[in-house]
């Protein structure tokens, strides 16, 4: 109808910022960037190509590297510049799975819904025997079963009981959530790296001990119950931690569970397991860049980075994790070039890899370009990054923002986040959240932020499992998240000043004095 469009031809004539509380919002701008993430989006399209044509992306994958190649050239298209594949030093052993059958044949034929554990060695011949319960809960469990699992298919350990569900499987945020998390005064602990990874480390070490007495015993194959009741969830050996001489495979719950019942009723099971896999020679890691370069004499040397991670585990095609945070940072960046819009900033987006490991890829970028978050030397970039920008919880909508505890930054995110009040996404909280790569940012002392996202059915049933595919990923959230990312982004961009840095947490802090 001719007055929308005279409306909106009204809206983007008005490109004077406006004040929203106290921090500059152009409206214009959002309005152009609403249009085209809106009317004219590409989210789900390049999320299909990353999941269905390149997923699942294993760290050092020929399907990861196919995937990154095709990211670089995708933004090149789109007239961004600097494109590359950036190499990092951790190395990793390219795995892939050319064929498995998994099966229970008596006493009755039972096809098993499985998958191998990554960097599983493949079987010559299928390992055909009957499955031996082991319960290891620590180190002196070892003793009971010392010199009696040669050549055994082990079953490691019973499923935990899960209660049913009578609950709804996805969910959103509800406004008593949100409110929680807004008014809280106290941004907790720090999302310490350290001691992030002093957990995993503790985790990945119980795990090494017990894979290695396996291997010590000389056990044929260890297969273990999935921690999903919804679906199979897999992840991998770490690889770059030692390179484990036998298969592991994950079975499903009910099917895990009925074997074990059959053993525990003395009836006779024999499983068939069999595994073609390829492992190539070690290759060097790398992250996806690519920039919008700056238009500002003053401040294009000065950069804002968005960004998530693109590698993925290997039994659904990586769509929720994080598929769709690449997704999201690369229409970002596509709808400002497609508005025609100019950020006086440089604008680069990182789609980093090894993150599912232990951060590889942004710890090394971190270190590169900005300091050893060990360490207190910084390099001369780390004064030119204006902020980061991550997104790497699931598919769900953006609801806000969580400030690391950076307090000077609320008035500007409520400024920025009021125009998308009506999408329900201007909730900003104070509080810390861990588990991605924002945390190398903010271990440098810069200002990296993870949005607050509508969890679905995410944690449930999608992370890390086979159901982590393209549909699960919820268009119209996409869709919002990429909008207010590009928003975002832009508005760092265009700010007469960088976004206020955090404190250091006050350990690093005291360790200078």
């Amino acid at each position: 109808m001719r007055f929308r469009s005279l409306a909106i031809a009204a809206v983007l004539t008005a490109s004077v910022p406006v004040l929203t509380a106290t921090e500059p919002v152009d409206q214009g701008a959002i309005a152009r960037i609403k249009i085209e993430g809106f009317q004219h989006s590409e989210v789900m399209e390049t999320l299909s190509w990353l999941s269905d044509v390149y997923g699942p992306r294993l760290s050092g994958s020929p399907n990861l590297q196919k995937a990154g190649e095709w990211a670089r050239d995708r933004m090149a298209s789109w007239g961004m510049a600097k494109g590359a594949l950036e190499p990092y030093d951790t190395t990793y052993r390219p795995w892939a799975t050319d064929g498995f059958e998994l099966a229970m044949v008596q006493p009755t034929y039972m096809r098993i819904y499985g998958y191998p554990m990554a960097w599983s060695p493949g079987t010559p011949a299928p390992v055909v025997g009957t499955p031996v319960l082991v319960e290891v809960k620590t180190k002196e469990d070892f003793a009971k079963y010392r010199g009696q699992l040669r050549g055994a298919i082990v079953m490691n350990g019973k499923p935990e009981v899960s209660p049913m569900g009578f609950e709804p499987e996805a969910k959103r945020l509800t406004d008593d959530d949100l409110a929680k998390q807004r008014g809280a005064i106290n941004p907790g602990e720090p999302a310490s790296l350290k001691e992030e990874e002093d957990d995993f480390t503790k985790g990945v070490g119980e795990m090494l001990d017990k894979l290695k007495f396996f291997a010590d015993e000389g056990v044929a194959a260890v297969i273990t119950p999935s921690a999903s009741p919804e679906a199979v969830r897999v992840t991998g050996y770490f690889d770059q931690k030692w390179h484990v001489p036998y298969p592991s495979f994950v079975f499903s719950r009910e099917h895990y569970g009925r074997i074990m019942r059959l053993l525990d009723k003395k009836q006779p099971v024999t499983l068939s397991l069999k595994l073609s896999a390829t492992l190539g020679p070690e290759v060097k890691g790398f992250n996806v860049v690519a920039e919008i370069p700056g238009t500002d004499a003053r401040l294009k040397n000065q950069v804002v980075m968005l960004g998530g991670h693109l590698d993925s585990w290997h039994t659904g095609t990586g769509a929720t994790d994080n598929g769709a945070g690449c997704a999201v940072a690369m229409e970002a960046v596509r709808i400002l070039q497609a508005a025609g819009l100019k950020p006086r900033r440089t604008i680069r987006v990182a789609l980093w890899t090894g993150e599912e490991q232990d951060y590889y890829g942004s710890t090394a970028y971190v270190k590169q370009h900005f300091g050893d978050p060990a360490g207190t030397a910084r390099q001369p970039e780390h004064a030119l990054l204006a902020a980061y920008f991550n997104l790497d919880n699931g598919s769900g909508r953006i609801r806000g923002v969580n400030l690391q505890g950076n307090e000077a930054a609320r008035p500007i995110f409520e400024g920025w986040l009021e125009p998308f009040r009506y999408l329900d996404a201007a909730t900003v909280t104070t509080l810390n959240t861990g588990g991605t790569d924002h945390m190398l940012f903010n271990a440098v002392g810069l200002p990296g932020f993870q949005f607050i996202q509508d969890p679905l059915n995410y944690e449930t049933r999608t992370h890390h499992s086979s159901l982590d595919v393209y549909e699960e990923a919820v268009p119209d959230d996409l869709k919002q998240a990429s909008v207010i990312m590009a928003s975002l982004v832009y508005h760092a961009a265009m700010r007469d000043e960088m976004l206020p840095r955090p404190e250091l947490p006050r350990a690093a802090t005291d360790k200078k004095h």
